[in-house]
Order: C-alpha cells, then sequence, then structure tokens
C-alpha cells in the first residue's frame, strides 16, 4: 500500500515536472488533458498556421512554430468559414495518470476534404482522413476524421493537424476515449438511420398518393423529401462510407448537387402548394427566379467560384428568409393551409440559414447547429406530409360525397356497391337496394323555389339516414333521387324499412306541405352480374310505383316478369 502511495506521488511529481517545462517552452498554448469522457478542444488550447499556398511540410510546419509564427487562437473562432488556404493546428494532449492511456482525437465536421494528424516526421507518423481523400488501401472510412492515440503515463503528446477543404473549413476538436467514441457514433448512426427510414416510407406514400390521388404536391414532397435526406446524408459523412475510393473526389460536387436539388424542388413545392401563380404572380415570379438558381448549383464544377457563392448565398440565405415572410404574409391573409405550410417551412428552413451563417464563419460547429437540420427535417416534414394527407383525405370527402347532403355520391355507390355485390355472392349474403324518388319535385321548386326544394331534399336525407342502420349506405343519386344499399337484408325486411321511411317523409310536413316519395326495391339474384342489375330492376319499380300513383313502395319484377308480392 505504501510502495503504491509513493509510486503515485512520483507520476504526479514528474508530471508537474513536464508539465512546467511544457509551459515553459516559447508561446506554448494550454494542453488538453484527457479524460474519462469527451473533452472539446477551446481556442486556447491550439495554435494555427494558415498555410496559404497549400504546400508546407511537416517539418517546415515544425520550424514555424520554434520561429514563433503561429497564432495563438484564443480571440479568434475556430471555425474559418469558405476559403482556400490549408491550416496546420498545434495541440498539446496530456495524460496525467498513473497508466497509458488510449484515446481518439476527432474532426467534429463530417463534410471535410483531407485532414492529417501528424505525430513525427516518418511516414509512419500520418494519419489520414477526410470525405474526399483516398486512404490507404486497407483503411476503414469514418463519417468523421477521427485518430486513434496512445500516451504513455505522465506524458504529454504534440500532434499538428493538417485540415485542407473545400467546404468551410474549421478546428472543432475533440477527445475522446475510444469507447465513449463509439457509443456516439452508434447513436449518431441510430438516430439518423431512424430518420432516413421515416424518409423513405414518406415518400413511399406520398408517391403512391400521388399516382392514386393524382395529387402533383404529394410528388413534389416527395422530391423534397428525398433531396432533403440526401442533404443530410452528405452533411453528416455518411456517403464517405459506402462510396469507393474512386468516386470520393466527387463528394463535393454531390453535396452542392444535394442542396441545389433541396431548394430547386423546395421552391416548387413552395409555389404549387400555396398556388402563388393563380393569387400572386409576382411573389411567383420571383420564386421562380430562386428555383431555377438552385437547380442551377447542380452545375457548380463549371460555375466560376464567385458567381456560385453568390447563388448559394441567395438561395440558401436571403431566399428563406422571403419565402418564411411571405407564407406568414399568406396564413394572416388567410390563404387555406398557410398556417400549417408557414411553420413547417420556418421549421425546415430555420436550419438552413443558420447553416449559411455557420458555413461562412459567423457560428461555430455545435452539436446543435450541425444537427439542427435533421430535426427540422423530421418535424417540417411531419407538418407537410401531414396537411398533404389532410388535403388529401378532404378532396377524397368531396369526390365521393353529395355537397348538398352530405351522404354518399353515385361514384361512392358504385365503388362500394360492386364490393357489397362481390361480398354478398361471395358468402352467399343477401343483399336488397331501395331506389326512391321525391313526387312531383320539379313541382315542389316551381311553386315555393330551389331553396325550400333545397330544404326537402337535405331533410329527406335525414330520413334515410335514421330509418337506415350504419352498416347501410345511403346515396343521392343525382337530382331527387336516392338510394339505399342494406347489406345482409332480404327483400322483405328491405320493405319494411322502405315503409317506415314512406311514413315518416310523409308526416313530416315540411311548412304545412306534405312532400311524398315513391320506392322500388330489388334484391340480388342468382344471374346479377353486377350492382347495376340491381339498380335497373329498382329504378323499374320505383317507376311502376309512380304510375300507381306514388306515395308507395313497388318490388322488382319476379322470373316471370311480374312484380313480386
Amino acid at each position: 500500500m505504501t510502495r503504491a502511495v509513493k509510486s503515485g506521488h512520483v507520476h504526479l511529481l514528474l508530471f508537474c515536472l513536464l508539465l512546467f517545462c511544457v509551459r515553459a517552452s516559447h508561446g506554448e498554448t494550454a494542453g488538453v488533458t484527457v479524460l474519462d469522457q469527451r473533452v472539446r478542444v477551446n481556442p486556447a488550447q491550439l495554435a494555427l498556421l494558415e498555410d496559404a499556398s497549400g504546400t508546407l511540410s511537416y517539418e517546415q510546419v515544425v520550424s514555424a512554430w520554434r520561429q514563433g509564427q503561429f497564432d495563438a487562437t484564443q480571440s479568434k473562432p475556430l471555425n474559418r468559414g469558405v476559403t482556400a488556404s490549408v491550416y496546420w493546428a498545434r495541440l498539446t494532449v496530456l495524460n496525467p495518470g498513473p497508466t497509458a492511456r488510449g484515446l481518439v482525437l476527432s474532426h467534429d465536421y463530417a463534410p471535410t476534404d483531407d485532414v492529417r494528424l501528424f505525430t513525427g516526421p516518418g511516414p509512419g507518423d500520418v494519419q489520414v482522413a477526410g470525405d474526399s481523400t483516398a486512404l490507404p488501401s486497407g483503411s476503414w472510412r469514418s463519417r468523421v476524421a477521427a485518430f486513434e492515440l496512445e500516451l504513455p503515463a505522465a506524458s504529454s503528446q504534440v500532434v499538428y493537424l493538417r485540415v485542407a477543404t473545400a467546404s468551410n473549413l474549421n478546428l472543432e476538436l475533440s477527445l475522446w476515449p475510444p469507447a465513449q467514441f463509439q457509443r456516439h457514433e452508434q447513436l449518431v448512426g441510430l438516430f439518423y438511420g431512424l430518420l432516413f427510414g421515416g424518409v423513405a416510407v414518406t415518400v413511399l406514400y406520398l408517391v403512391f398518393a400521388a399516382q392514386l390521388a393524382r395529387e402533383p404536391n404529394a410528388l413534389l414532397l416527395a422530391a423534397y423529401l428525398t433531396s432533403y435526406g440526401l442533404y443530410l446524408a452528405f452533411l453528416n459523412g455518411f456517403p464517405g462510407l459506402w462510396l469507393p475510393n474512386a468516386l470520393v473526389g466527387y463528394i463535393n460536387s454531390l453535396h452542392l448537387a444535394s442542396i441545389g436539388l433541396l431548394f430547386g424542388f423546395g421552391a416548387m413545392f413552395y409555389r404549387r402548394y400555396l398556388l402563388l401563380a393563380a393569387h400572386n404572380r409576382r411573389a411567383d415570379r420571383l420564386v421562380g427566379v430562386l428555383q431555377w438558381l438552385a437547380f442551377a448549383v447542380i452545375a457548380s464544377p463549371v460555375l466560376p467560384a464567385s458567381l456560385l457563392a453568390t447563388i448559394l448565398a441567395l438561395v440558401t440565405g436571403i431566399g428563406p428568409l422571403f419565402t418564411i415572410s411571405f407564407a406568414f404574409y399568406l396564413w394572416y391573409r388567410r390563404r387555406p393551409h398557410a398556417a400549417v405550410f408557414a411553420l413547417g417551412w420556418t421549421i425546415a428552413h430555420l436550419g438552413s440559414m443558420l447553416g449559411t451563417l455557420r458555413v461562412s464563419g459567423y457560428l461555430p460547429n455545435s452539436d446543435l447547429l450541425l444537427h439542427l437540420p435533421a430535426v427540422g427535417c423530421a418535424v417540417a416534414f411531419a407538418c407537410f406530409t401531414g396537411s398533404i394527407a389532410h388535403r388529401l383525405s378532404v378532396e377524397r370527402v368531396y369526390a365521393y360525397t353529395d355537397f348538398l347532403t352530405g351522404l354518399a355520391n353515385r361514384r361512392l355507390f358504385s365503388i362500394q356497391g360492386e364490393m357489397e355485390y362481390d361480398r354478398a355472392r361471395r358468402y352467399g349474403h343477401p343483399l336488397s337496394l331501395v331506389l326512391l324518388d321525391v313526387d312531383h319535385f320539379k313541382q315542389v321548386n316551381d311553386t315555393w323555389g330551389h331553396a325550400f326544394g333545397d330544404r326537402v331534399l337535405r331533410r329527406l336525407a335525414e330520413h334515410c339516414q335514421s330509418e337506415s342502420r350504419t352498416s347501410d349506405l345511403v346515396v343521392r343519386l343525382g337530382g331527387e333521387e336516392f338510394a339505399i344499399l342494406l347489406v345482409e337484408t332480404p327483400i322483405n325486411e328491405a320493405s319494411k324499412i322502405a315503409e317506415r321511411l314512406r311514413l315518416a317523409q310523409m308526416k313530416d310536413a315540411l311548412e304545412g306541405r306534405e312532400i311524398t316519395v315513391s320506392l322500388g326495391i330489388s334484391e340480388l339474384l342468382p344471374d346479377d352480374r353486377g350492382i347495376e342489375d340491381m339498380l335497373q330492376r329498382a329504378d323499374a319499380a320505383m317507376y311502376r310505383a309512380k304510375e300507381a300513383g306514388r306515395n308507395r313502395i313497388e318490388l322488382q319484377a319476379d322470373a316471370t316478369g311480374l312484380p313480386q308480392a
């Protein structure tokens, strides 16, 4: 026990002496101490050297450090924005513990082209990573640039990090215990796996909805959502995990293409969903310009750098500000569906606007800002998809519902009637159809007006629903003609229901005026080929009822052509 305590004291004294020597060297920054959890490297712990030509070697960089040419970063941001320069960072890692420790040094911004860690001048002292850099044969590419280090007990390690990229250049670094880094990456992979799975399911739903309902908005949202998923994949370094080395050099172009598709399809969806062409032509033209500027980003490899930067600033910065503001204006003007759209659009583009500031170097590459677009994607598309689903359901109601009475219309009768016909035929169940028509309805309209006629039809619809069951289908076929499809009901039971309906209508003297109906009833027969055969027989029976004096019920003719008793 005493020997262990003494050994610990010796290690502590050695480390303190080492730390004093390190701090005594000229211009030395504060070291980063290895802990049992993630440690973020702060600006006070880094010294930077800008390599404008990108040609400096490790030896030249070490010489530059000794000559005091590095800049301390205490007052400068670690995010340097978009720059053509290469940056070198010098970092001292400290292990004060009595045992050797392994650690992972991660560069926390995934879409960075080339990151190299130098621990010495030899070829074996260099580790290479980056999402568009070909790795040595047999190397595994990680989502972010990550390097393994091993520190002996009570020791320090000086490392140099070389960062070169065509995207925004930053030096946000973290030190991890290897197991914690692995768990963190597994959680990030799980989160985005669930998100991408949700995106795929939603896209399939929208494609089928667009096909079945002839809804272009659903197809545009599917394209927008797919582009958003691709953008998030590139932003978080996932394509580099499966692309071969021969294709990783194109990652930057593909990343920019995903941004162009995202904002291009987004503008198309925005214009169509909010009906700008019909109601707001000037806004439609402006958003149309933003749309085609966004699609132009796809051609980034052939665009001049200054022009591309201008287009990106307009598309990802100014464009969202205008479209968000205009969506709230339309919400204020009570444009249908504008409220949900304004909220969803704000959430979707908040991450992109903050991302523009981050890429420009005005904001750090924090975990919140890096993953905010994913959160915005999940929330915004829940809003958009829910809104489109609501619109589809409303349009379906309009397509299959009679506007005046709220009953099913002829289209729904044809669809559901055939389904009930098939079911009754398959299981041998009875099926009956009651067809009814308002007596002298033209005279009712001519004498008391169409408004009174509409009230008659609505009241008759109420009687049809009250005298039928929830399993039955009550339909307004058109004009003053109604039908009730009675499932699992033989014709004698259907006749009783029809009689109750006739009496209820006759007793309901609207404004003291007696309005009667004539009814015809048919039943499924073995030779029927569909619901239309039943409808024809019920129609013939109803006209017999009118010819016999109206306000009565007639049954279908039997096999001899005579009315059933």
